[in-house]
């Protein structure tokens, strides 16, 4: 064929090719155009619509992109606008408005490693960009918070009041000097930001929880109250609003006057169920059950639309009463028939609380299943089944389902503790302690929230940051109970007397039986700590004449006296309490400890048995007897007792552990394992619990299976240091191959229990895995020589491996 002939058919192939494509540019184009000019005219669905058609016909059209995400974006419909700014900045990197909002959108829901991502990216390509200023003030905000750094923190706040003087509503800036001008006590101006923001954004809940508390801080009665009625005028329906609303009334005395408030708000709209139900929930705390119940049978008597919701919560507040199961029976009656809606959804999640409080969780997860079938972006139901998952040992799968919680609500404290709860499940406490904080910021540092992430930082022996996230809640909290006690503890432990015994003045000035009762105890331990004995059982000796202190303090100045060494003093006074009053069986606990100590085993015994006798159920005498009669080598009598004991009393966790250690030593692992299964599967979240199950699982079982289990247990012990828990950890590690993670866990453990002879011999093999024979050596000969005439399969083991390693040079 000649060349000519050819050509001619691949050029017109070319040249329809190329005007197809140019076609399709052309109808995209139009495309473009039209959805620009629908969305002017305000047509937005439609113009979604046909952003869309534009990118059937080209991908990579970085307007219509941009227009389609921000439009997105002003909808709410944050989930989809951040996947179309992600593909737009994928296809266009340096699209500043593309990162800006990304990182913008990763702050609000406080997505800080995405936000910093895009955040510094943007900062590359637009310094003079206000949105950008913006943006970097809060990360280079967050980073000084996290690093305790005053001067990095002030820096981003005048960074973000820089911001603010070129674009007055952006909330990053104003949220970023809001948070600091109320964390350094310049509460004045922080107010006016405040009224500012919220002049902007009525309905951002979190800042008008935060005007609260610092009007809180001035004292001003008018200004707090007129605070609350402005935030229930606008969030009628939420609980936490509600209840302040309704302790502020009490507070001021007007009960009645504060039920007529609530009834008139109802009259408004009577069709409205959100009213009547304040009533209702007011009703019950002022006036109780009854009260509440009389109001809701009127409202079911007039037979409306929301007949089927008022009894519903007469259901509710019967079952919460009395756990009565013809409540459960009547909500589901009235869920048979009930459409989809938003109520039916409700109730349907309120059934599956009823049946996770008695104990169906089968039946609950399945409501739950229900309402996120219909409406997979339910906040409500997606941290239930988050909460179950955790508690199934699957963190990532809940930490998935809180992201998606979290495009919903962005700044709801809850769904950031259960993040941080899934996270340390999984092993991973510095995003925890990230999540933790986080959960303090949006909550306006409330009380709940910063205990929490304080208790979780003393768990890491981070006393200074505990101390300082105690300290900026007392801020807004001053008077809370619990702020004071926990401050107090920290003081304690910092040894930090003069600030631990101003704190101490605090609590005796609120006046309160549970405050005055906490200040006691922390006094004497303030004594106590200071080695000034005489003085603490003076301070207690004084408090019981008084009547103010109980056993308690009884225990705590025998205790002391033991403590010194003085045993004929500590019997003395204890014998002095006892013939006051001989039947207190606190007391009488007391004494049979005091026996052992004196080596008078033998009544301690029956003082042991006595105490049985009267309180059947009670763990303490099982388990002091028990002990004593094990270390007297009294095996059979020890089991013996603690029979009876879990016969009278078969679902204590305390002694079922008491059998499962019996087991263990009896070498019935499968019996242990299998009780701590049972204890697990009902608290999960107990670490002790989880080390010990998982120890024994990592212990004694071979196969793949078991251990995956067991490292889905451990892992939450990851970063610990806590040595029975790093060497947990650790061998399981070892078991699963993962040697050098296995010695970065082993060693300290090995140091923390240096007279524990398998947690050398863990370390030993350990070392032998990394090829370090003259180590495994050296430290397996240590656990030989610690362990003695151990008959321990382990140590046989060592054994044989030393006779397979050189010689010690």
């Amino acid at each position: 064929m000649p060349p000519t002939k050819v050509l001619k058919p691949l050029l017109l192939v070319a040249l329809l090719a190329l005007a197809a494509c140019d076609s399709a540019e052309e109808r995209a184009e139009k495309y473009y155009q039209s959805g620009m000019a629908l969305l002017e005219a305000g047509d937005v669905d439609r113009a979604l619509v046909e952003f869309r058609n534009v990118f059937q016909l080209n991908g990579k059209h970085k307007e219509a992109r941009e227009v389609y995400a921000r439009t997105q974006r002003e909808r709410g419909k944050l989930q989809e606008a951040y996947s179309q700014y992600l593909r737009l900045v994928e296809q266009y990197p340096d699209n500043l408005a593309g990162r800006v909002a990304l990182a913008e959108m990763a702050i609000d829901k406080s997505d800080w490693e995405e936000a910093e991502r895009h955040g510094r990216e943007a900062a590359k390509l637009g310094q003079n960009n206000v949105a950008v200023l913006a943006v970097v003030s809060a990360l280079d905000y967050r980073k000084g918070l996290m690093a305790e750094d005053d001067t990095a923190t002030k820096a981003a706040a005048d960074q973000a009041r820089a911001a603010l003087a070129q674009a007055p509503d952006n909330m990053i800036a104003r949220r970023v000097l809001i948070d600091y001008l109320a964390t350094t006590d310049q509460t004045e101006e922080a107010l006016a930001q405040l009224n500012e923001a919220l002049a902007l954004q009525p309905e951002l809940l979190d800042l008008h929880m935060l005007k609260l508390r610092i009007l809180a801080l001035g004292e001003d009665k008018d200004a707090i109250g007129t605070q609350l009625q402005e935030m229930f005028r606008l969030f009628p329906n939420n609980t936490e609003v509600r209840g302040m609303l309704i302790a502020w009334r009490m507070q001021e005395g007007d009960t009645a006057g504060a039920e007529a408030v609530l009834r008139e708000e109802a009259q408004k709209k009577p069709e409205d169920p959100v009213g009547w139900l304040t009533l209702v929930q007011f009703q019950r705390q002022t006036r109780g059950d009854e009260a509440a119940q009389a109001e809701l049978d009127r409202l079911i008597a007039l037979d409306d639309v929301n007949s089927v919701l008022y009894r519903a919560t007469r259901a509710s507040i019967n079952f919460e009463a009395s756990r009565d199961p013809a409540a459960i029976a009547e909500m589901e009656t009235l869920l048979q028939d009930a459409p989809p809606s938003d109520t039916t959804r409700n109730m349907k999640l309120a059934l599956a609380q009823m049946l996770e409080a008695t104990d169906n969780t089968v039946g609950a997860r399945a409501r739950v299943e229900e309402v996120l079938t219909e409406d997979p972006t339910n906040v409500e139901a997606l941290k239930m089944r988050a909460t179950w998952l955790i508690q199934d040992d699957k963190p990532g799968d809940a930490i998935l389902v809180l992201r998606t919680a979290l495009d919903q609500s962005p700044r709801d404290a809850e769904i950031l503790t259960l993040m941080a709860q899934a996270h340390e499940r999984d092993g991973s406490r510095e995003l925890a302690s990230e999540r933790y904080a986080l959960a303090v910021e949006v909550s306006g540092r409330a009380p709940e929230e910063s205990l929490r992430y304080a208790s979780f930082l003393l768990g890491d022996n981070r006393l200074d940051a505990a101390a300082s996230t105690v300290e900026d809640s007392l801020r807004a909290n001053p008077g809370n109970i619990g702020l004071l006690v926990l401050m107090t503890d920290i003081r304690l432990r910092q040894g930090d007397w003069a600030r631990a015994e101003a704190l101490i003045a605090q609590l005796r000035a609120i006046g309160s039986t549970e405050a005055t009762r906490a200040a006691n105890n922390l006094e004497a331990g303030l004594m106590l700590r200071q080695e000034k004995v005489d003085d603490t059982v003076g301070f207690l000796q004084g408090l019981i004449e008084s009547g103010d202190a109980d056993t308690a303090a009884v225990a705590t100045i025998v205790q002391t006296r033991v403590r010194a060494g003085d045993l004929k003093a500590a019997r003395d006074y204890l014998n002095e309490q006892l013939e006051k009053t001989p039947d207190e069986p606190q007391l009488q606990l007391l004494n049979a400890g005091l026996l052992v100590l004196e080596n008078q085993l033998d009544p301690a015994a029956d003082a042991y048995r006595g105490l049985i006798e009267r309180f059947p159920t009670a763990e303490q005498p099982v388990r002091g007897l028990y002990a004593l009669l094990v270390w007297q080598g009294k095996a059979e009598e020890a089991t013996a007792v603690l029979d009876a004991a879990l016969q009278a009393n078969p679902d204590s966790p305390t002694l079922q552990i008491m059998r499962a250690g019996e087991l263990e030593a009896n070498k019935d692992i499968d019996g242990a394992i299998a009780i701590y299964e049972k204890l697990y599967a009902q608290d999960s979240g107990n670490t002790v619990l989880a080390n010990n199950l998982a120890s024994l699982i990592g212990a004694h079982r071979s196969d793949p299976e078991s251990l995956e289990r067991a490292y889905a247990i451990a892992r939450r012990l990851r970063g610990l240091n806590v040595p029975a828990f790093q060497d947990t950890y650790g061998w399981i590690e070892y078991r699963r191959g993962n040697y050098t993670e296995a010695l970065a866990n082993l060693e300290p453990a090995a140091k923390g229990l240096p007279g524990d002879p398998l947690v050398q011999y863990h370390l030993g093999m350990t070392y032998l895995a990394l090829e370090r024979p003259a180590d495994a050596r050296k430290q397996l000969e240590l656990a030989l020589e610690i362990a003695g005439n151990n008959p321990l399969p382990q140590f046989e083991e060592a054994r044989k491996t030393l006779a397979t390693l050189p010689a010690a040079p």
